[in-house]
């Protein structure tokens, strides 16, 4: 499809100088959770893929509304099913990997191995069709890849409340374009 854009945005993202190679492992992890996280948009499975945000953003959310994350993932499930009833999602794409890896730990102590995953993928609906790109933001936890889509400084700003490291990263905007 489109991938030397793809991999163009790898060098407009500019990453940390501290990124380093993933593992084997982690890269064979991220690449299954990658995978996964596409087909389950595509098939417009709701569960699965508010299933893929990180439990520490949706705490965030949770405290910000004072409500319990439970219930925060409740309404982003059916939020995400109404969407998807009404909007198709094909061509789900990433920069092809392997994909640079960075170190963090948090203030509570936790190390995490985060990543950016450029991707694309293109959605119709209201007789619209756009391509959409945007960084995915991969962050591997408790041994279990996350993803939070990053499609503006308030998502950015969410993201980076859970996540400390997130506050200093230039990420490619997200962008949406129209589809031929």
């Amino acid at each position: 499809m489109r991938l030397p854009l793809l991999a163009l945005l790898l060098v407009i993202l500019g990453l940390p100088a501290f990124a380093r190679p993933l593992t084997e492992a982690e890269a064979k992890a991220l690449e299954s959770a990658v995978a996964r996280y596409g087909r389950a948009t595509m098939a417009k499975e709701a569960e699965k893929v508010v299933g893929t945000i990180p439990p520490r953003v949706l705490n965030v959310v949770a405290g910000t509304a004072g409500i319990e994350a439970k219930k925060v993932t409740e309404t982003l499930v059916a939020q995400t099913k109404e969407v998807m009833k009404t909007t198709k999602i094909t061509d789900f794409v990433t920069a092809p990997g392997p994909w640079e890896g960075n170190d963090a730990t948090l203030p509570d102590g936790t190390a995490v191995v985060w990543a950016v995953v450029p991707a694309q993928f293109v959605a119709e609906g209201g007789g619209k069709k756009t391509l959409n790109q945007q960084p995915l933001l991969a962050i591997e936890e408790g041994g279990k890849w996350y993803f939070s889509r990053i499609d503006g400084p308030a998502q950015l700003q969410i993201v980076g409340f859970a996540y400390p490291f997130v506050a200093g990263l230039q990420l490619p905007p997200a962008t949406s374009v129209p589809a031929n």
